[in-house]
């Protein structure tokens, strides 16, 4: 095992011990603060409550200001991609469906409506952009399809009936 891994398992058994979790404890026995925020973070997913930064570093037993200055890029990752991990083995354990796996699916959902409004708005461009050069060909070609209509008038001219003439035979 590492030595993160060895100095979290002695803080546990200092805990299972009756001792408080503290961010002393975590210090005295080197547990490393990326660790910290990781456990955390895997605790409040299974325990079904909401996973962000302020509630990680809450619950983490670590300096805040460090711990947002020196980890706010694996707060982001953690933030992001562990709850589904946490869900995923709840689900492979049998648990039921959790808040946090709600969460994830609503914003899931949330993105795939964001990615189909962009693809609306650029069809409505692209319809906009087709209609008006549609207008813009028709006031093109309208005088000269009056000019071929009226030639066509000018060229045909409408039968007339003559007059009827008395039939010879009555």
């Amino acid at each position: 095992m590492t030595d993160a891994i060895l100095a979290l398992m002695r803080v546990a058994h200092r805990v299972k011990d009756g001792e408080t979790l503290t961010t002393d404890l975590m210090g005295e026995e080197g547990v490393p603060v990326d660790l910290r925020l990781i456990v955390a973070a895997v605790a409040l997913t299974a325990a079904d409550l909401p996973v962000n930064k302020k509630s990680i570093i809450s619950s983490a037993p670590a300096a805040r200001s460090a711990a947002y200055r020196d980890h706010s890029e694996l707060l982001e990752e953690v933030k992001e991609v562990l709850p589904a991990l946490v869900q995923a083995t709840l689900r492979r354990a049998g648990a039921k469906v959790t808040a946090v796996e709600l969460s994830l699916q609503l914003e899931e959902a949330n993105r795939v409506v964001g990615s189909e409004r962009l693809r609306r708005e650029e069809a409505e461009m692209r319809l906009e952009q087709v209609a008006s050069y549609a207008r813009e060909l028709h006031w093109q070609l309208k005088p000269e399809r009056e000019a071929l209509l009226r030639e066509r008038e000018e060229k045909i001219r409408p039968l007339r009936g003559l007059p009827s003439r008395p039939d010879p035979d009555d």
